[in-house]
């Protein structure tokens, strides 16, 4: 490890892939929200508003501490503001779009603590940014306001009771923001460390880092494509990345993650630039993607046969028989 600075597929599916592209790029969905739901958006932002606020007032009180810590002290403040106002709401979907909107604020408050901007972190920032809008876009697409809640977090009350406002802050809201800063740390090595010339390794997490920002969008627009759909709603998706593996967009936010992670190996050599990568595949593998299997097949029984012929998450080469 360096020293840390002080503070100051097949061609088939890829020519249908390119033949196929531009019909996605028709169906990037668009806000359409009614009264109510512009209303309730409002209610999402002014939190996200106070709890940035919230988070930028704990720097009066750690500046005697590294940008790590004071990193960390103002996630877990800002969480709990977002916390707050789901309890107020009655709503745990609050917290949806913390997961895309902290880390390039994480970034950016490195970037400025230890005043650094290279190519290196230049090239970073693109991807993290471009990944963050990404998501809270999507997010916003398909946001239907505070009438609606994740079905997860539905399923989680109903087992949980009243010991659910403990489950949603400790494990809906602030357990995920751990992960997510776990995954943040490589841009903090990366900050912290001595700058290196741009090598090898660099390319390899461009490439990682772009391509899977390419698939989770690729995957996220046939799926909103197929949701367009109401007579299909008993079909099971299985068209383009979908017929890859069963879950692209999660393979996709895996791919960001571990860019991120040997973005930061690149530059600081430390173990700890594969803990966040590590953490998210423990999350998607472990919990995620069993839960929506189960509800898929609950739901859909032809789902089972796509589960027996398309792998999970690592794409096969093989050909999927077409239904």
């Amino acid at each position: 490890m360096t020293g840390l600075r002080h503070q100051n597929p097949t061609g088939e599916c890829c020519r249908r892939l390119r033949h196929d592209w531009p019909n996605a790029y028709g169906s990037l969905g668009k806000l359409h929200m009614k009264g109510a739901q512009w209303k309730d958006f409002s209610r999402i932002v002014a939190a996200y508003l106070i709890a940035l606020i919230a988070a930028l007032w704990t720097f009066e009180f750690t500046d005697s501490y590294s940008p790590l810590w004071q990193a960390a002290i103002a996630d877990v403040v800002a969480t709990a503001v977002i916390f707050v106002f789901s309890r107020i709401y009655d709503n745990s979907s609050f917290y949806d779009a913390y997961w895309s909107v902290a880390p390039p604020l994480l970034f950016c408050f490195w970037l400025v603590s230890y005043e650094i901007f290279d190519t290196r972190t230049a090239i970073l920032a693109l991807l993290v940014n471009l990944w963050a809008v990404r998501l809270t876009y999507n997010w916003a697409v398909g946001w239907q306001g505070l009438s609606h809640q994740d079905w997860r977090y539905v399923d989680l009350q109903a087992k949980a009771g009243r010991w659910y406002p403990a489950l949603d802050f400790f494990g809906i809201q602030l357990m995920p923001t751990v992960w997510v800063f776990l995954g943040c740390v490589p841009l903090w090595l990366i900050c912290a460390s001595e700058p290196l010339p741009l090598y090898w390794l660099d390319g390899v997490w461009v490439v990682v880092g772009f391509s899977a920002l390419l698939l989770e969008t690729r995957a996220d627009q046939i799926l909103r494509r197929f949701r367009h759909h109401p007579e299909r709603r008993g079909e099971v998706l299985r068209e383009d990345v979908w017929g890859w593996c069963r879950h692209p967009n999660y393979l996709g936010e895996l791919g960001f993650w571990f860019a991120l992670g040997i973005a930061g190996f690149a530059v600081s050599g430390s173990w700890l630039s594969g803990l966040g990568s590590a953490v998210m595949v423990l999350l998607f593998v472990g919990v995620s993607i069993p839960m929506i299997d189960k509800r898929q097949l609950a739901n859909k029984p032809a789902y089972a046969i796509y589960q027996a012929e398309v792998p999970s998450l690592v794409p096969s080469l093989r050909r999927v028989p077409r239904d």
